[in-house]
């Protein structure tokens, strides 16, 4: 696979931007479903959804890419590399900061636990071939509308077709289903995942 590069008309996000992208990707993500039923409380839910960015974009910073629309931070998305889709604790201690670890863990991140091994099972048995993983994409509310998840989607798309590799993503927001639908992406499986009534819906965009 190749490595990461930098996207025209994109910002390549380093360690220094990950407090105000993972802010960025708070303020998407609040209403959430499986936020919003995990954690009724805003404060407490911004306060899990903040250490889980942090830690996503650190963790993507050495094993993946994260990328922002400009210096402005309108919107953010972080892409992951297949072969480093699951969060060992050995690769996390490597890429990212022990308070953002412990952080999460005692801000409740117990409480996703079975949505995210559900996830991490689909992906397993649906992609388990070499591909890149969408895994978040957000824009600041303000900016919503604006074309940013365009400009967010369409470079990174454009060199996985290059580079001959699939894209996978998931959402738990059938709403989000047309707009990936837009950029070629097809829904491949709809599952409820145990214990929290909602349906996660596998989404795959085959190489050209």
């Amino acid at each position: 696979m190749a490595g990461p590069t930098r996207m025209e008309g994109l910002l390549q996000l380093s360690r220094s931007h990950v407090p105000a992208a993972a802010g960025v990707l708070v303020s998407a993500f609040m209403e959430y479903p499986l936020l919003r039923a995990s954690f009724p409380e805003a404060a407490q839910r911004e306060r899990v959804a903040t250490f889980f960015f942090q830690l996503s974009l650190y963790y993507a910073l050495r094993y993946g890419e994260a990328y922002a629309t400009s210096a402005s931070l309108e919107g953010v998305a972080i892409w992951m590399h297949s072969d480093h889709y699951t969060v060992p604790l050995r690769k996390a201690l490597r890429a990212v900061p022990i308070s953002v670890i412990l952080g999460f863990g005692r801000a409740g991140a117990a409480r996703m636990k079975d949505a995210s091994d559900s996830m991490d099972a689909a992906q397993g048995r649906l992609a388990p071939f070499e591909h890149l993983y969408l895994q978040a994409i957000g824009v600041a509310p303000p900016y919503r509308g604006r074309g940013c998840a365009s400009r967010l989607l369409r470079p990174m798309l454009a060199r996985m077709d290059e580079d001959g590799l699939p894209c996978y993503l998931e959402t738990l927001d059938e709403q989000n289903v047309p707009l990936y639908e837009h950029f070629g992406f097809e829904l491949i499986e709809e599952v409820s995942i145990p214990k929290t009534g909602f349906t996660n819906r596998a989404m795959l965009r085959q190489a050209p």
